[in-house]
């Protein structure tokens, strides 16, 4: 069973970092595109519902960002949908039909991003029956219809309730991937030297990699949709902080880069590094507290990184310290650009 504790900091964590606002708001477009079906006396009114299902993502930026394709996709499907029970109105098979429009528009999903759900459209249209009072064909119209009621509806509510904490979410995530570096740096700054017994296995580094290459991917995911991911009367003013979340994005990929090397290089630490026990330690402390920055407590202190870069270059370095001087001049480089763009964020936000 859970601990009482850990359990409420992850339901607070939940509320404060607004990830129940996707719930919802897929529970509102839902229940209104309902509604709006109903009101408008639509028979299997449920049709609305599972085009909202479609076309809703869990963030309102990736509801916007593949809405407008997702529009697209799923209004050719609908068309070719209709434009299949016209045939087999007019007397072509009916199982003949369906397969080779659904296989037909699976195809063009493949091979175009934009159609993947036409294909989803166009069953829904394809397997429309006669209803008491209406034939097939009215009621694949009256689909269509409501196809396009969810669609706009989802659509809708991305663009006035939605409010995501784009940028604390992304700061967030920046933050502990950078944590998830110094933590991995501590770690060789903790060995003794040529112990090799305690280095991590390489498969171990390689998984650490993989979900530091993921989480990168996600925050750079974010970053492209923060500007969508504020009220639409606000998103003016969200187009700066996205432009910085970008940045900070492409800074947190060659940070990475920078403490990969870094770490691989240390990995091979030789007898007697102690030198490189040191850099591991400052180059650790510098990640952590780039990542403390980003959470909102004050400027990193890079000068212990900067000390021991100097030190690197030196011209009476020892030719291990002039091994690292590359990566470590390089890793300090891009943390103080990222320091330069926090702080620039932060005087954007103050002034706001």
């Amino acid at each position: 069973m859970m601990p009482m504790a850990p359990a409420l900091q992850r339901i607070g964590g939940f509320w404060r970092e607004g990830r129940w606002r996707a719930g919802a708001q897929l529970a509102a477009a839902v229940a209104l595109a309902w509604l709006v079906a109903v009101a408008m006396r639509l028979p299997e009114s449920f049709w609305a519902v599972m085009s909202v299902l479609i076309v809703m993502r869990p963030s309102a930026g990736g509801t916007l960002g593949a809405g407008w394709e997702r529009l697209r996709g799923t209004a050719a499907g609908a068309l070719c949908g209709l434009a299949g029970v016209y045939l087999q109105h007019r007397g072509a098979p009916v199982l003949a039909t369906t397969l080779a429009t659904v296989m037909l528009l699976a195809f063009a999903g493949a091979a175009l991003p934009g159609f993947r759900s036409a294909p989803v459209a166009a069953l829904l249209i394809l397997s429309a029956g006669a209803i008491p009072g209406h034939s097939a064909l009215d009621v694949a119209l009256l689909r269509m219809l409501q196809i396009g009621i969810g669609v706009g509806v989802a659509l809708a509510v991305a663009l006035v309730a939605s409010e995501y904490r784009a940028g604390p979410r992304f700061d967030a995530g920046c933050a502990a991937l950078l944590r998830g570096m110094a933590k991995r740096l501590a770690t060789l700054a903790a060995l003794g030297p040529g112990d090799a017994a305690g280095l991590p296995a390489e498969s171990e580094a390689e998984r650490a990699n993989a979900a530091a290459r993921a989480a990168l991917a996600r925050l750079a995911l974010l970053a492209g949709s923060a500007d969508l991911e504020a009220r639409w009367w606000r998103r003016g003013a969200a187009v700066p902080a996205a432009q910085s979340c970008r940045s900070k994005a492409r800074l947190a990929a060659r940070i990475f880069q920078d403490a990969t090397v870094l770490e691989r290089m240390l990995r091979r630490m030789p007898a007697g590094g102690a030198a490189w026990q040191d850099t591991a330690r400052a180059a650790a402390a510098a990640l952590a507290a780039m990542a403390d920055a980003l959470d909102g407590q004050g400027a990193p202190d890079l000068a212990k990184l900067a000390q021991l870069a100097r030190r690197h270059e030196s011209p009476g370095a020892s030719s291990a310290l002039l091994l690292l001087a590359a990566p470590v001049c390089l890793l300090l480089e891009d943390l103080q650009r990222m320091q330069r763009c926090v702080a620039a964020a932060a005087s954007a936000a103050s002034a706001a």
